[in-house]
């Protein structure tokens, strides 16, 4: 009978893993009036630009804004020029959640992977409770480059799918 048990238990348990591990639902969010859901899902947006607001399983994601701005007195720019972008998030899940600047990557046009800026005293990281926003700036060293592209993909998930692109051109930065 125990093993019967362990068997039965075992069984519930890789069901419920093999559930939670289904693609993330990622949307844009439209800003007027809330619409009924429709059963027929509009297709995923390949990239978002500056100022879409984008909901990656409830917590609603918007760069409100990206400039060059000129790097801290004792931590020089390595490849030249530093972005820094301001990020609001927003938790319309059931739940807690949890955002930090390490989930937001950027690359060049040419798309060379670019590192984190770390010479402001500046933090974008922690828990956002349900109905809350948390707003922060992050900053990325960068090379010259046309263009970049700035990706957020969550950490805490299991769902595959998660990593949403927002697409952010040089004339824009000026």
């Amino acid at each position: 009978m125990k093993k019967f048990a362990k068997i039965l238990g075992l069984s519930a348990l890789t069901i419920g893993v093999l559930t939670a591990c289904g693609e993330s639902e990622v949307k844009e969010v439209d800003g007027g009036a809330k619409e009924e859901t429709k059963k027929e899902e509009a297709p995923k947006k390949e990239s978002y630009k500056v100022g879409d607001t984008v909901s990656v399983d409830g917590m609603e994601v918007t760069i409100k804004s990206a400039k060059f701005v000129n790097p801290a007195e004792y931590s020089p720019s390595e490849k030249g020029k530093i972005i820094q972008i301001e990020v609001t998030a927003k938790n319309n899940s059931s739940a807690n959640g949890f955002i930090d600047n390490t989930e937001f990557t950027i690359s060049d046009k040419e798309g060379n992977m670019l590192e984190e800026y770390y010479g402001f005293d500046t933090s974008f990281s922690g828990e956002v409770k349900k109905g809350k926003q948390l707003t922060g700036k992050i900053a990325f060293d960068v090379s010259e480059s046309e263009s970049y592209e700035i990706f957020y993909e969550p950490s805490f998930t299991l769902k595959e799918n998660a990593e949403i692109k927002f697409d952010l051109p040089k004339s824009e930065l000026e």
